[in-house]
């Protein structure tokens, strides 16, 4: 059998290899292009970063700083901050903001806060949010205000992590404007203000008509930072018509560990949601207040484990009073999963002392 002749002259083979090698070379020269330039943008970067840290040590000079930022590039520029963001301490970020006060790479963002696209609106926003002058916080004060959605909450925040007061009562008084949000970024927006903001929520959290979205991330807010004046307030929230609040409300009572409110954490120990029932079982455990054990160990019967699960661990930290209702229920509750959860709280104690 022999094998048949494809019938190809060398003129054919090479008019096929010749163009296959110069694409492949020219694949070749552009990568390397691409790699030359990733050095060079990586290059860059740390002559950048050099020149930041020598200024905060004192051995580069406010002009010679301004220079150095004055002949990069964009790019390189606000990646670099964007990397100290994360590294500096707020004394040193305030030091360094106002030395670069009104350089052109803020100004060139502040003109493309008025781009047509979106989007690098919302990028001009971010990147204004790093560095905020006297300058940037006009601007993004007019993107809070102008929209869309996407820019407002980029410039919010921005504005919020310079502490912006005006940006703070321009949000609470739009309640509405980032009503798309999730929760936990409208929480992320008003920790952001810092501390000095909580006497304004607190303030806000007092009046009867509030945007529900917005008075949960207020609520969530005044807890994780632990503001105890505001107890009395949160607990009103524990009778709200929307089990998504008063959940906030009993988890909040739990951070802030306020006895006053336990008479309202009792009664929310019946609520119809399970999930504030839990929360509110959780929240007594955190208070180990004596009288809270027969409203609890009744919960051990509750149909949610989460809710005897939380109420068992409440009984468990309360101490020795807590700890014999739990050896009650273990052996005489006609509820095998109430004598469950007590024998696994009992024995987690245990654990915990040894």
């Amino acid at each position: 059998m022999t094998t048949p002749h494809l019938g190809l002259s060398r003129d054919a083979i090479a008019a096929i290899v010749i163009p296959i090698a110069a694409i492949a070379a020219a694949f070749a020269v552009i990568r390397a292009v691409a790699r030359r330039d990733r050095r060079d943008a990586r290059d860059r970067a740390r002559s950048l970063m050099r020149a930041f840290a020598d200024y905060l040590e004192s051995r580069l000079s406010g002009r010679e700083l301004r220079r150095a930022v004055q002949s990069g590039d964009d790019a390189t520029f606000w990646t670099t901050l964007e990397t100290l963001a994360f590294r500096l301490k707020r004394s040193e970020w305030r030091r360094l903001v106002h030395e670069l006060e009104r350089n052109r790479h803020e100004a060139a963002e502040r003109l493309a806060l008025r781009d047509d696209s979106p989007w690098r609106r919302e990028l001009a926003a971010r990147r204004l949010g790093l560095l905020p002058s006297r300058a940037a916080r006009r601007a993004l004060r007019r993107a809070l205000e102008d929209g869309p959605g996407i820019v407002s909450f980029a410039g919010a925040m921005g504005l919020a992590r310079a502490h912006d007061a005006r940006a703070l009562r321009w949000i609470l008084g739009n309640p509405g404007a980032f009503a798309t949000r999730s929760p936990q970024a409208r929480t992320a927006l008003l920790r952001a203000f810092g501390r000095g903001a909580l006497p304004a929520l607190e303030k806000a959290l007092e009046g009867d008509r509030l945007d529900r979205r917005l008075e949960r991330a207020i609520v969530e807010t005044l807890g994780l930072a632990r503001r105890t004046a505001a107890a009395t307030a949160i607990a009103r929230r524990l009778l709200s018509s929307d089990p998504e609040i008063r959940l906030t409300a009993a988890r909040a009572l739990g951070r802030l560990r306020t006895p006053e409110c336990a008479a309202a954490l009792l009664s929310a120990l019946t609520d119809e949601a399970w999930q504030v029932r839990a929360q509110a079982a959780r929240a007594l455990g955190r208070l180990r207040l004596p009288v809270a054990i027969p409203q609890l160990s009744a919960c051990l019967t509750d149909r949610s484990w989460w809710v005897r699960r939380h109420a068992a661990y409440a009984l468990s930290g309360i101490g020795d009073e807590g700890c014999a209702a739990l050896r009650g229920a273990a052996e005489g509750s006609p509820d095998p999963y109430a004598r469950d959860i007590a024998l696994e709280a009992l024995e987690n104690g245990r654990r915990k002392q040894a």
